[in-house]
């Protein structure tokens, strides 16, 4: 980032924020913060050839020490990105493990083409990743089906419950 833009950032608004919390705003990039992470970690610049730069506000930075700290500002940038697929893959293996009830109508799920209703009717798979492992079988339909699971076992509950009053 331009030195310049760095000298105008006005961080008084970040009182009392940590400096991961400051990195996150898209106008700041790490580079903003080098003179104070200098101030918080000298060693850490001094073993890896950091020089002053003649008159300038922001130290070079040898090319080791600017691939960590873009490395670092990547992490703290895209944290919440990065969690929220961790996320998405413990639920996507949780639903791999859901069980296909015997009494599933692939042909009442509609998004379905025919030709995948009918692979999934001939193989009649028993869990939700092994349907993912049927050759055609895209990982689209694979999420329609566990939807319909949840439809369709719903409307079979109050389906008995009706027919128990």
């Amino acid at each position: 980032m331009d030195e310049n833009v760095c000298s105008r950032l006005d961080l008084s608004a970040a009182i009392g924020q940590t400096l991961a919390q400051v990195l996150k705003r898209p106008e700041l990039s790490i580079e903003c913060l080098v003179p104070v992470l200098i101030e918080l970690l000298p060693s850490f610049f001094k073993d890896r050839g950091t020089r002053d730069d003649a008159g300038g506000s922001v130290p070079r930075l040898s090319s080791e020490v600017r691939n960590e700290i873009k490395s670092v500002e990547t992490e703290v940038k895209y944290a919440g990105y990065l969690q929220q697929q961790r996320k998405a893959i413990e639920r996507l293996k949780k639903a791999e493990q859901r069980a296909i009830p015997e009494w599933f109508d692939y042909r009442s799920v509609s998004g379905l083409s025919r030709e995948m209703q009918e692979t999934l009717v001939k193989v009649r798979p028993r869990t939700l990743a092994h349907a993912s492992r049927i050759p055609g079988v895209t990982p689209a339909a694979v999420s329609l089906v566990n939807v319909y699971i949840e439809i369709q076992g719903k409307r079979r509950d109050q389906a008995d419950r009706v027919v128990t009053r």
